[in-house]
């Protein structure tokens, strides 16, 4: 296929695409179907109408998110701390997720929520939610992200709980854990690494590579607007995750539109979509810091003036490293988890989002991560 052919057939499925009513995703449009156009060499032909087909479903399937609203116990800025209460609270853990996306992948569906089934085993469950992190001049930049924002935060969840807690970091949620925690160690009974990334520089580097890549034009976004856009995230994602676009809504169109596994589908599509801009200086941090220079894996990484050393954190630690991870190499994982003093390996067959939402996520990491729990207690 010519290029000049390829381009004319992407604008027009670009085009008829956003004209659909309710969902604009998958987002950005036309970078997922330029991507699986350029696997269309090695696709049949009938697999790209049929991942057309799928998304056209998705942006028009009736399924909207009605998950009951856990209530907001504390607020500062746009932070804020949602709790989950068990019954018998015996035991509490505070959540910690990425800034990029919503908090509520861990609270996706009432049959499908990590909160929630941490409460029904009996522990208490504190879930940090970042909001619109450019609206809140606290999460502008690192520092002030984990002394004035997760530090306060942690320290709230330690006075309700009545005691120390466990701390759970997801993805860079669990940077930040490991930044705070060694400003609040006497708050923490165990800390958990959930797909948290550490060197940026070893395993299957898609996403560093892409980062890179893309670093100029952030650069200039940010010098710009003052703030990174969702998209730009969004079109990194997208093509460290090329050929899943096309395989992903493929499948989708096939499944009957009212099954579990279709809501699903649509609920994860819909949180991933729902991204929200990074404050400038964070996400220079992020890139130059971590992706362009990885202080953190080369031991270099310093927020609020000190040197985050995992290796000073001798509180129990739990590092989940997927087998299967796009976005977090399990090898990035695994270089946290030999500096830290006492640090158990958990390595589940799950991908990066998987291992929330996949139909094994229960019993390959919700059941271990609530048997450590136990174990440490």
């Amino acid at each position: 296929m010519q290029r000049k052919e390829i381009y004319d057939k992407k604008q027009s499925m670009t085009k008829k695409m956003e004209n659909i009513s309710f969902r604009k995703g998958p987002s950005p449009i036309p970078v997922h179907i330029g991507l699986a156009m350029q696997h269309i060499g090695t696709a049949d032909t009938k697999d790209m109408e049929r991942m057309l087909a799928g998304i056209q479903k998705y942006q028009n399937h009736t399924y909207r998110r009605n998950v009951p609203s856990l209530p907001v116990i504390w607020q500062e800025g746009e932070a804020s701390i949602l709790h989950c209460a068990a019954e018998t609270e015996e035991l509490s853990i505070f959540l910690i997720p990425s800034l990029i996306n919503k908090s509520f992948i861990l609270d996706l569906l009432p049959e499908k929520s990590f909160v929630r089934w941490l409460a029904a085993q009996g522990i208490n469950v504190y879930l940090m939610d970042w909001g619109e992190p450019v609206r809140d001049k606290m999460l502008q930049n690192i520092d002030s992200l984990v002394s004035n924002r997760l530090c306060a935060a942690m320290d709230y969840v330690t006075n309700k709980a009545g005691g120390k807690i466990h701390a759970l970091g997801y993805c860079m949620g669990g940077m930040f854990l490991a930044a705070a925690a060694k400003e609040r160690k006497e708050h923490l009974k165990s800390l958990i690494f959930l797909a948290s990334p550490w060197d940026f520089s070893v395993g299957d580097c898609h996403l560093a590579k892409q980062v890179k890549a893309g670093t100029p034009t952030a650069l200039q976004l940010i010098e710009q607007k003052g703030y990174l856009p969702m998209n730009w995230i969004q079109s990194v994602f997208a093509a460290v995750n090329a050929d899943r676009a096309l395989s992903k809504f493929s499948e989708f169109e096939k499944m009957a539109e009212t099954s579990q596994d279709a809501h699903l589908f649509v609920a994860v599509e819909d949180w991933l979509n729902e991204g929200v801009d990074m404050p400038g200086e964070f996400a220079k941090s992020c890139i130059l810091d971590w992706y362009n220079g990885n202080k953190s894996g080369a031991g270099e990484w310093i927020v609020n003036g000190t040197l985050v050393d995992p290796a000073t954190l001798e509180t129990p630690a739990l590092v989940i490293a997927s087998l299967n991870d796009r976005l977090v190499p399990r090898e990035s994982s695994l270089a946290l988890a030999r500096l830290l003093p006492q640090a158990k390996i958990l390595a589940p067959p799950s991908g990066h989002i998987g291992m929330m939402t996949g139909h094994k996520a229960e019993k390959l990491v919700w059941e271990p991560i609530r048997q450590w729990i136990r174990e440490v207690s």
